[in-house]
């Protein structure tokens, strides 16, 4: 990740795509009329303080931290502790719910919002909802890796809209695999390396975790520098326990 002063001051469209990408993931924009909040948890405390970091140093927001002893997530996972960041009601998120809500409430995807994410923002919903998981792992043989970014509370069209987004934009190929009745977006593997090295900048050092691959050996379509940084992650990062996978 990049040194926190490198995002003391960032500029407009910047910060328009650090919050894109939060409220993509696991952020809400609370209901209101003329001001509205916004809300996001997270198990991992220096995800929320980096956020808290940047929002300091760049907005005029109103905000607290809370702390909760135990969470049960929308996947049934229990954790043991979690931390809430909440911006304060404020008119910036009325103008922004209508470009991530339907009239119903509902999530919806709309081309104009998917085109303010830069790799900051793709970073942020990564860090917010995306893992992987390596299958075989706990039985010593890793096989199979599937990179996810959890879409669960969107439906096909809007992810259908979201891999045209990641494909024109980035250059990233994606495929969408059901599970239950949601449909979750899995990176293709000839998009590893882009998607990684595109938000690698911005991942919170203790969230590195989410960027392994598990190779044993240097993969074909791996460069020099990838691979390097792939051995890195094998030999710096330990996953938390409750990690995926």
């Amino acid at each position: 990740m990049q040194s926190l002063e490198n995002f003391k001051r960032i500029n407009a469209s910047e910060l328009r795509s650090f919050l894109t990408g939060l409220i993509l993931g696991d952020g809400t924009i609370d209901k209101g009329t003329n001001k509205r909040s916004f809300r996001i948890k997270s198990i991992n405390h220096d995800f929320i303080n980096y956020i808290e970091y940047v929002i300091k140093n760049n907005t005029c927001f109103r905000y607290y931290i809370n702390e909760f002893p135990e969470m049960i997530d929308r996947y049934n996972v229990r954790h043991q502790k979690c931390w809430q960041f909440v911006i304060i009601s404020h008119p910036y998120f009325n103008k922004l719910y209508h470009y991530f809500y339907d009239d119903y409430r509902h999530r919806t995807i709309y081309t104009k919002m998917l085109n303010w994410l830069t790799p900051i923002g793709l970073a942020n919903w990564y860090m917010s909802d995306g893992y992987i998981c390596l299958v075989g792992k706990n039985k010593g043989n890793v096989y199979n890796r599937r990179l996810d970014i959890c879409t669960d509370r969107y439906k096909l069209e809007d992810i259908q809209k979201i891999q045209n987004f990641l494909q024109n934009r980035f250059n990233i190929k994606t495929s969408v695999n059901k599970r239950s009745e949601c449909y979750r977006i899995r990176i293709c593997t000839e998009s590893y390396e882009t998607f990684i090295t595109l938000i690698q900048p911005y991942i919170v050092p203790s969230m590195l975790y989410k960027l392994y691959l598990g190779y044993n050996n240097k993969q074909k379509w791996m460069s020099d520098d990838f691979w390097n940084f792939q051995e890195y992650l094998k030999s710096a990062v330990t996953p938390p326990s409750n990690v995926e996978g």
